[in-house]
């Protein structure tokens, strides 16, 4: 049951909340009337305990605002007044009932539990259906004599559907009866309690109680009701579902070791923030606290308290609030909020207990890696990198790469194959890296230059082949290149935060899970970085200076070019009007601060699950899974266009193969169009299976298949692609009626710039030039 208390007294506050609380109601608090009308009229509440001596608004007139406005909400008055006129003009007012202070915790309780059964007829204050059994009064539940441990929110879950039973809850109106403003829940929330409840009840042997209504919500099935036996498929449907994130050991001890090593490394920044509240707290004990003083104290608060439950310090979130909650205020704070926040200041000092280090700046991880022992070409490509924001790793021999990419996520691996004996393993790391979601690129830096090596290279996932010795710009050249091919394939998620220390904090969370996130502290440069990166998603921050979260999301909302863009929000608040406006300016989800790991991941995989889905509707071809002819032929030209731009020194060839099934039209007459979709389903499954390493793939119909290989030669070309041809020429397929057939089909390879300039004219070589 959800009960707006309003009471000005923060003690009394605190102490009736608690009580509420212990009883399982859900307490919804504020402080004056005018707030208190503002909450009647937002929500629904089954009771109001209200004082009367209230700011503003006083109770009593609150009260006659509610009668007259039609609210027949239960209304009970409390005050420090006891004098018979008193009462009578409550009553008068519309109250259902009157206590005078000190109150008597029993006596409230008792008081609470009779408004609330008014409108029922019952013989007993025991709530009963069938043999299910629940006592408001000591809050115990039972079921045919056998009592049931209840987590609150099961417990006021089942009470709700005991009070209405056979009445439809939906989720929504679930939430508005037992959430509260400050702690709103998504809608999964309700379908895991809902799960909870039902399992505790079917182990005391009542089966079925709660059912599903397809569409409307949830409701309990009265004694003697016939079960469907479908009331948990919706709930299983929950826990089965393939976007949960757990975080398997390996990663969860990753991302712990991350953290520690950023707490380490970000304690000056902490000592700073820590210190502007000791500064605004001098300033109060000396009466010479400014409006900009005060600022700055609450601008460290808020960032503290977004930042410490990440950590692990959720203390120091809870007391960061307060301080920033304190601050909140435009006036001069009185005695005893000064007081309060300058012991909030001294017990979040003593918590964190930081020592003074000297302020250092954050510094990406590095995201490519160099396995060889030349310490010269690791120092001139580190010069190179700096450029370009990027840094390397380096390691001198392979299995110290291996070790180091069991923990770190890169975009990009130059290996070295100096030693012969070493060519297995080097090829099986290739294949390795070829076949991580997303793919990592590799470039071989090879001591010996022959053709079977670069076939062996190509064939394993190879995307770059360089001759030692070769000099760092060279690198670094075909390094640019591919890291730019690789790009648009990975899922980039751009987040804007003006805290470099929750920035960095964020980067453990995403990159273990193949997310590269790029991170930006400076609301000014949004729309430059924007369009440099091009973003999957766009994380934002609700406060910040100069341009907050909320105007960044308009301004990406009325472009044409990105207004499709997920935006999911980041923020330390979580009153229900900032949620609602982030909500109404175009956000598609929002996270509070401090953030869950588990959580975030399952956000942001579900929003690009959805935006992937939507993009697979109108790119993808039904039948083979490849990208259709329109999606396919902008990423082939994209390959054409890097051709064009590399420096000639370098490889700059592009090959497209076309792969036609011929008289697949024959085949649909023949032997129906069911087997003909299967012809074509199977090798769809074939060229996913065996392209991995960067290719572009593309289904144009008719039987037509293509594949886009930048970097390539012909003769590279073919050689990669011979061991398919094999695969696809042993393909059987067996008809309706049991005939088993393969199928004939036509090969040809063009080669930029050789056999053509532009997309077409390369299909149109290889169509004309293909071979059975």
């Amino acid at each position: 049951m959800r009960i707006l208390l309003i009471e000005d007294d923060e003690v009394l506050l605190g102490v009736l909340r608690q009580s509420l609380t212990s009883q399982h109601y859900v307490v919804d608090t504020v402080q004056d009337g005018q707030s208190g009308w503002e909450y009647a009229q937002s929500t629904s509440y089954d009771l109001i305990l209200t004082d009367v001596g209230l700011p503003g608004l006083d109770g009593i007139t609150l009260c006659q605002r509610l009668r007259a406005e039609g609210y027949t909400i239960p209304i009970l008055l409390i005050t420090a007044k006891d004098a018979s006129s008193d009462r009578i003009r409550g009553l008068d007012a519309g109250a259902d009932d009157y206590l005078t202070k000190p109150l008597d915790l029993a006596e409230l309780q008792a008081r609470l539990r009779a408004l609330l059964r008014r409108g029922e007829v019952s013989a007993t204050t025991v709530l009963q259906v069938g043999e299910l059994h629940l006592d408001p009064r000591s809050c115990e539940v039972k079921y045919a004599n056998k009592s049931l441990k209840l987590t609150p929110k099961e417990y006021s879950l089942l009470e709700v559907f005991m009070r209405n039973p056979a009445r439809v809850f939906s989720r929504g109106q679930l939430i508005e009866h037992l959430w509260t403003f400050d702690d709103p829940p998504l809608e999964e929330s309700v379908k895991a309690h809902i799960k909870g409840l039902r399992q505790k009840l079917k182990a005391a042997g009542a089966v079925d109680l709660i059912e599903n209504v397809y569409g409307l919500g949830y409701r309990l099935r009265e004694a003697g009701e016939k079960t469907t036996g479908k009331e948990d498929q919706e709930v299983l449907a929950v826990s089965q579902s393939p976007t949960s994130v757990i975080p398997s050991s390996s990663i969860e001890q990753e991302f712990q070791q991350g953290m520690a090593q950023l707490w380490q490394q970000y304690q000056g920044l902490m000592v700073q923030r820590l210190q502007a509240l000791q500064t605004a707290a001098e300033a109060i004990n000396q009466g010479t606290l400014t409006q900009e003083l005060s600022q700055s104290a609450r601008g460290a608060a808020h960032k503290l308290a977004g930042v410490l439950g990440m950590f692990e310090k959720e203390a120091g979130t809870l007391l960061a609030r307060e301080i920033e909650d304190i601050l909140s205020l435009d006036a001069a704070l009185p005695p005893a909020q000064a007081q309060q926040f300058l012991d909030l200041v001294h017990k979040l000092s003593e918590m964190l207990n930081l020592e003074e280090l000297s302020l250092s700046l954050p510094t990406e991880t590095p995201r490519l890696l160099l396995i060889d022992s030349d310490l010269n070409l690791g120092r001139e490509l580190q010069e190179l990198a700096q450029s370009c924001d990027r840094s390397w790793q380096q390691v001198a021999t392979l299995e110290l790469g291996k070790t180091w990419l069991q923990s770190h996520s890169v975009d990009l691996v130059v290996l070295a194959t100096d030693a012969a004996r070493q060519q297995e393993d080097s090829l099986m790391l290739l294949a390795d890296l070829a076949s991580r979601t997303p793919p990592i690129s590799a470039l071989v830096l090879a001591a010996v230059d022959s053709l079977l090596d670069r076939v062996a290279v190509a064939r394993a996932g190879g995307r770059g082949f360089l001759h030692k010795p070769v000099a760092a710009v060279q690198v670094w050249e075909m390094a640019k290149q591919l890291l730019q091919v690789t790009q648009p394939l990975t899922v980039n998620v751009l987040v804007v935060d003006d805290d470099p220390v929750f920035l960095a904090a964020l980067r453990p969370m995403l990159e273990p899970w193949g997310i590269r996130m790029t991170a930006l502290d400076n609301p000014l440069r949004f729309w430059e970085v924007l369009r440099s990166v091009v973003p999957d998603l766009l994380i934002l921050d609700v406060d910040m200076p100069e341009v907050n979260g909320m105007e960044l999301c308009q301004a990406v909302r009325i472009d044409p070019d990105w207004q499709g863009l997920p935006i999911l929000f980041l923020t330390a608040r979580s009153d229900r009007a900032t949620i609602q406006q982030v909500f109404t300016i175009g956000a598609d989800d929002y996270v509070s601060k401090p953030v869950v790991a588990a959580e975030l991941l399952t956000r942001i995989t579900n929003r690009l699950e959805r935006t992937r889905l939507l993009q697979n509707l109108s790119g993808k071809d039904h039948l083979t899974g490849l990208p259709n002819q329109p999606h396919s032929s902008r990423d082939l030209e994209l390959f054409i266009q890097k051709s064009q731009d590399a420096d000639m020194s370098m490889n700059n060839s592009f090959c497209l193969a076309v792969f036609t099934i011929i008289q697949l039209q024959q085949i649909n007459i023949q032997y129906g169009h069911a087997v003909g979709h299967q012809v074509l389903q199977q090798w769809g499954r074939l060229f996913q299976s065996y392209f991995r390493g960067g290719e572009v793939l593309g289904y144009w119909g008719n039987g037509e298949f293509v594949v886009g290989m930048l970097g390539l030669t012909k003769l590279e070309a073919s050689d990669r692609l011979e061991q398919f041809l094999t695969t696809l020429r042993q393909q059987v397929f067996t008809a309706q009626d049991n005939r088993r057939f393969q199928i004939s089909f036509s090969f040809g390879i063009a080669e930029y710039p050789a056999d053509g300039s532009t997309l077409q004219s390369l299909f149109q070589f290889a169509s004309v030039k293909s071979q059975k």
